[in-house]
């Protein structure tokens, strides 16, 4: 469907939820690797709405209660405490969550208050075993530079992350709890009119400031809630987008469901592995938040906001534009690598100035994924000092790119080897020009009657991963025209 977006009037409203990489949960000393597998006990449990300091229960709080269902909450060894139960009190607010969510503020050029207030969210859908969530604002009216305009940021939220489920039905959900408390920001902007396209690019840039900070990486790490309406019509809010790519094409079929309707609703929905939506309550209203009396406010003076501003990291929107324009990076690329765990590793590696910058971020966006997913290779056996072994001989010549595969995956077979002794091992050495040449001869004169295509092929088959195939195919060129 071909929609003209301006003239429907699109409104988009983007926030952007993205964990944080500290020691520690927010309200409580408790690890955040959420690594554990085996919860230690089950817990279940009902949850009751309660009305916000206007006196009114949420008409979303109020849907979850009368479903009725039971919660059943999944604790851990080292990964959950009482606090995560609701049998004790939140701790103080973890300092070094406090001080990435301010950087991140600071990054986007958001007024920092004077003072930092826990508000509660109440949410009842099981995702809290208190029933609402703690959030604070630390930064407000922020701005975005794109395409020569200012995006609005209208606020950044220090928050803890929900539970994650693991099961749900009518009568029952299953949470698994070591999530549940992990420092997260939530980033909202102002509306946005703008393509969908837009939309997701702005998404992508917020995505890459944050990560010029402590945050954590991989899936889950980062999640994006949209909120939809058109020609004046209702706010439809959609939540739970994990892959930042599918955002426009959630907006697009957004829009689409929209005009094909009658009458919208106010109402929140989830996402779908192909971008549409379905139902899952009546859209929050204002009457679900109230002070969170368990955690004192936290002054935040002058003297630490400079000494904040002073101590900011280079955003990474600046990485970008230096990757595309210096290292000659495509724009997703470029933004693959920053948002890669390997980003640093790539920065030191391209100190060598012999090597091509796209080879490399290559190998740490698209080579390890497929080596990891399609032939099911360990590729977190591979240590720093492979890559900057392989990428140092591949700079001096010593092997073509096309190895790097086959010797990757030798080394996560193989960790405590060498690159040298993988190369010895694969026989994957680079052949010298002077030998393909001498190839290239033989195999002309011994098959005349095949085509150049077809010798190609052969010495391909012959030298694979141990030559350039331009320099092959150049040979080839040489002494056979057709």
């Amino acid at each position: 469907m071909l929609v003209n977006y301006k003239r429907i009037k699109l409104r988009v409203g983007l926030e952007l939820h993205q964990q944080l990489d500290t020691e520690h949960k927010l309200f409580c000393s408790c690890s955040t690797a959420m690594k554990e597998r085996e919860p230690t006990m089950v817990i279940a449990r009902k949850l009751h709405p309660v009305a916000s300091e206007l006196g009114k229960v949420d008409i979303a709080a109020q849907y979850e209660y009368l479903r009725n269902r039971v919660f059943n909450y999944q604790a851990f060894q080292t990964e959950s405490c009482l606090v995560e139960l609701d049998e004790e009190p939140p701790h103080e607010l973890n300092p070094e969550a406090l001080r990435i969510a301010l950087k991140i503020a600071l990054l986007l050029n958001c007024e920092i208050p004077e003072e930092i207030h826990v508000m509660r969210k109440t949410v009842i859908d099981g995702s809290n075993t208190t029933g609402f969530q703690r959030t604070a604002i630390v930064g407000m009216n922020g701005y975005l530079k794109y395409k020569g305009k200012k995006i609005e940021i209208a606020q950044v939220c220090l928050e803890e992350d929900a539970a994650a489920i693991v099961e749900q039905s009518e009568r029952s959900a299953t949470y698994r709890l070591n999530r549940l408390g992990v420092p997260l920001v939530e980033i909202s902007t102002g509306v946005l009119t703008v393509s969908p396209e837009d939309v997701q690019e702005i998404a992508y840039l917020i995505g890459i400031i944050c990560r010029s900070t402590n945050v954590k990486h991989g899936i889950g790490s980062i999640r994006q809630d949209l909120n939809v309406s058109i020609r004046n019509g209702p706010r439809v809010e959609i939540k739970g987008i994990q892959e930042l790519g599918m955002i426009a094409k959630v907006v697009r079929k957004e829009v689409e469901r929209q005009l094909s309707l009658p009458k919208v609703e106010h109402e929140t929905r989830a996402v779908n592995a192909d971008g549409s939506t379905r139902f899952m309550r009546p859209l929050p209203g204002a009457d679900r938040m109230y002070p969170e009396t368990d955690v004192k406010p936290i002054t935040i003076s002058k003297d630490y906001v400079k000494e904040l501003k002073a101590s900011l990291p280079e955003p990474y929107t600046n990485k970008l534009t230096r990757f595309k324009r210096k290292l000659k990076l495509s724009h997703d690329l470029a933004v693959q690598i920053i948002s890669s765990e390997h980003l640093e590793l790539f920065e030191n590696i391209m100190k060598n100035k012999r090597l091509d910058a796209a080879v490399v971020a290559n190998v740490f966006v698209s080579i390890l994924k497929d080596l990891k997913r399609r032939e099911r290779v360990d590729v977190e056996q591979l240590k720093p000092k492979h890559f900057i072994d392989i990428f140092n001989k591949l700079a001096s010549k010593i092997i073509v790119k096309e190895a790097i595969p086959d010797i990757l995956k030798y080394l996560a077979e193989n960790p405590d080897d060498t690159v040298s002794h993988a190369i010895t091992e694969l026989n994957l050495g680079m052949i010298k020009r002077s030998e393909l040449v001498r190839m290239a001869r033989a195999l002309i004169r011994e098959n005349p009657e095949l085509s150049r295509d077809k010798i190609v092929g052969i010495m391909m088959s012959r030298v694979r991963g141990r030559a350039e195939p331009e320099e092959v195919i150049k040979i080839v060129k040489r002494f056979k025209r057709k």
